[in-house]
């Protein structure tokens, strides 16, 4: 799979990343595929799965490297 022309219609982006992460993507390969920082890529998957886990809502701010709840 290639995930830099796959995106899941009915997702947002960061849902898809984490879609793609449990599907066995790395996050470098992600980073990668989207020209995005490991670091981003990696933020906005654990964000995720914390909203998932907890069933809350999170936003992380561009300018900011803490996910606000």
């Amino acid at each position: 799979m290639n995930p830099g022309v796959k995106l899941l219609a009915n997702k947002s982006f960061c849902f898809s990343l984490y879609d793609f992460h449990l599907e066995g993507v790395s996050v470098a390969e992600l980073a990668t595929a989207y020209s995005l920082p490991e670091t981003w890529v990696e933020e906005h998957i654990e964000a995720v799965r914390l909203c998932l886990k907890y069933q809350v809502m999170v936003s992380v701010k561009p300018e900011s490297k803490h996910a606000v709840i």
